[in-house]
């Protein structure tokens, strides 16, 4: 049974305004639809997103009352972008967190309406847990097996730039700017610290079946060197992603704001693991 994490993003540059008027659109390579399952379930545990400029009300909805309540508004998130640090610096606020969650069905398709501003900017950016996705092998271990192999530890540098508003940027390969992995060893995920506020970061390559996998990285969020382990613990699940030294090239970052061209410059916690935590 893969097991799986995916990010997905929705956004719209320059608004029309007025009364859950716009609707987003996902981000380049991401999609509203729920991928096709058979076994077990999927679930959104995890949602932020940001207005670049001004308050924001958000409306989730899906055709599935056992997913969401009801067509017209569903699940409504209210957003005070001003709040901390004013418009432009924010990056991120929280919209659904953890214990809380939101059970998606195999095929169904998410609907983002949004309340703001004429001209600004809409980010948003959620995290689903699939049971079982068919076509991905994700590697995630747990905090008990980091802490069992653990064998050193690593800050490693990689600085990807945010594209025009509301769009991901370019993906920059994990040892682009700092090459300091040993080829041959296993490496788990536990987080990231920015300099900058971003409002999404995401990693993606083979280790977890060419999937995004991310954190926000707002002024909330800063410190979000321990995002995955938190996310493990509290579900109880392997969510703690491992890379292999040797795939250091192939694993790649990009950024995403609510603002243009920000450039968060990352810095991955990482835990060099003794051996292959999957057994391999």
């Amino acid at each position: 049974m893969p097991h799986a994490v995916v990010l997905n993003s929705a956004g719209k540059a320059s608004l029309s305004g007025g009364s859950f008027a716009d609707t987003l659109s996902a981000l380049a390579g991401d999609s509203l639809t729920i991928p096709n399952f058979v076994n077990g379930g999927a679930r959104i545990f995890k949602m932020w997103g940001i207005d670049s400029d001004s308050v924001l009300e958000t409306a989730l909805t899906a055709s599935r009352f056992e997913s969401i309540h009801d067509p017209q508004y569903g699940v409504r998130f209210n957003t005070p972008a001003l709040i901390p640090g004013g418009a432009a610096v924010v990056g991120a606020h929280t919209m659904i967190q953890p214990p809380a969650k939101i059970p998606v069905y195999s095929g169904d398709s998410l609907v983002f309406t949004v309340t703001g501003t004429a001209s600004d900017d809409v980010l948003v950016s959620w995290l689903t847990e699939y049971d079982d996705l068919p076509g991905t092998a994700g590697q995630f271990t747990d905090w008990a097996t980091v802490n069992s192999l653990w064998e050193t530890v690593i800050g490693l540098r990689c600085a990807p730039v945010a594209g025009t508003a509301a769009v991901y940027g370019t993906e920059r390969a994990l040892n682009a700017d700092d090459t300091r992995l040993t080829g041959g060893k296993y490496y788990a995920i536990l987080g990231w610290t920015v300099q900058t506020v971003c409002t999404t970061i995401y990693i993606r390559g083979t280790a977890f079946g060419n999937n995004k996998l991310g954190l926000p990285s707002g002024a909330l969020d800063l410190r979000s060197d321990m995002g995955f382990v938190e996310l493990s613990n509290l579900f109880q699940r392997p969510l703690i992603p491992v890379v292999a030294g040797y795939d250091a090239g192939n694993v790649f970052l990009a950024a995403a704001d609510g603002e243009a061209s920000t450039s968060p410059k990352v810095d991955l916690l990482m835990v060099q693991l003794r051996s292959n935590p999957l057994g391999g």
